[in-house]
């Protein structure tokens, strides 16, 4: 009888390998070279020893494949926006592509043996939602604290197109409280503080209306919120939800919603604006000046004409004038 022969086990590759790939690839990101293969998280056998953390050493950094499970979210998070179709894309690209760039985390400070997050929290929050993997590869930092790390965490979104003024928004209300200064933040983002203002606007935007802008961020960009603001503040919050739903669901262009909200705010609904009229009359010895509903009016009347213009005038504004009063002598004109 031939023996039989056990088949050999599949191959997987190892942590060391996929570390070593993963650091590689984001790299080969930065400098635009053709990816490497995509990473192929480890998972070993239900045979073999769990172990909670597996660590491989890689340009003198801490890169480990963490477990999801063990990854907190930080309070100071620079995003909050994470709209399904965001969370399924990146889902997606994750078990099609593999994990591109390795995440950022912090041994979190009150709970050892845990991590909290800097950077990729969306990676992590998409492959437990979708069910992509249980573990990914994650650079610890030792001497970050958790607002450093969310400081970290900004400044990596600010190259990604899902950063939105909403998510800046949240996380400057949040360094705000923290004591941090409008000049601080200035500093540290390359925003003036004149634009900082702006994103204060979201605070002021009725629930509703922050709502619809939640489901739609990238298109609510500050100035759009400000206006908002300012059309739920002096004219309806039922009218600033309405003109936020159309824009974002209609596809209006930018110039359509300023000036949807210019018109709002220059005059009030069922009315019509008057335009205002200027004119100025010269002559030889004064001027008319007409502005509006407002008449000045400034001449040099010779002295042998001074009766009969006063007359002609008295007889004028004893038409057009309202609620006369008595004749008062002027103390301040000496003879």
């Amino acid at each position: 009888m031939t023996p039989t022969t056990a088949k050999p086990k599949h191959q997987r590759m190892g942590v060391s390998e996929a570390m070593d790939l993963a650091a590689k690839a984001h790299q080969s990101a930065l400098t635009g070279k053709t990816p490497l293969p995509a990473f192929k998280p480890y998972t070993p056998d239900d045979a073999e020893p769990a172990k909670a953390v597996e660590s491989v050493a890689s340009d003198e950094r801490d890169i480990r494949k963490i477990p999801l499970d063990l990854i907190d979210a930080n309070p100071f998070a620079p995003r909050e926006v994470y709209t399904p179709q965001v969370l399924r894309e990146r889902a997606e690209s994750i078990r099609t592509h593999g994990q591109f760039e390795v995440i950022h985390v912090i041994p979190h400070p009150d709970k050892p043996g845990r991590f909290m997050i800097a950077d990729g929290w969306t990676r992590v929050t998409a492959s437990r939602e979708h069910l992509v993997t249980d573990a990914l590869a994650a650079q610890v930092h030792h001497d970050l604290t958790p607002l450093q790390a969310a400081w970290l965490g900004y400044n990596h979104n600010e190259s990604r197109e899902q950063h939105c003024d909403l998510d800046r928004a949240f996380f400057f209300e949040k360094m705000y409280a923290q004591g941090a200064t409008q000049s601080e933040i200035a500093k540290k983002t390359g925003i003036s503080q004149s634009q900082l203002s702006f994103y204060t606007a979201f605070r002021k935007l009725p629930e509703e209306t922050l709502q619809i802008v939640r489901l739609n961020p990238s298109r609510f960009p500050a100035y759009i919120a400000q206006n908002l603001a300012k059309v739920a503040r002096k004219v309806s919050e039922d009218k600033a939800s309405s003109l936020a739903s159309i824009y974002s669901s209609n596809g209006q262009s930018v110039h359509w919603m300023i000036n949807q909200c210019a018109v709002l705010l220059d005059k009030k609904p069922g009315t019509e604006t008057k335009k205002k009229t200027g004119k100025i009359f010269r002559y030889s010895n004064g001027t008319l000046r007409q502005t509006g509903a407002q008449f000045e009016l400034s001449l040099q009347i010779e002295e042998d004409q001074q009766e009969e213009f006063s007359k002609a005038l008295e007889q004028l504004l004893s038409r057009f004038g309202q609620n006369a009063l008595t004749e008062v002598p002027d103390a301040s004109v000496q003879a």
